[in-house]
């Protein structure tokens, strides 16, 4: 999985299609409008995001940064 900024919004790539746009519910917690998911950032104590939870059909993904 790969989030990207574009000037104040995040994106990351859905299979097989064009990268689609997230959108926050808190500092942590975003969701796509296109497809039933939710994502969960972990974050250390400076506050940078260290991985992500991907919530999706009753199932949890988790993938850590890589730089």
């Amino acid at each position: 999985m790969t989030v990207t900024r574009e000037d104040d919004h995040l994106f990351m790539p859905a299979t097989g299609q064009p990268k689609i746009q997230i959108f926050p519910e808190s500092d942590r917690d975003y969701f796509l409008k296109v497809v039933d998911a939710q994502i969960t950032f972990v974050t250390d104590s400076n506050a940078r995001a260290t991985a992500l939870i991907l919530h999706q059909g009753g199932m949890d993904q988790h993938a850590k940064r890589m730089e």
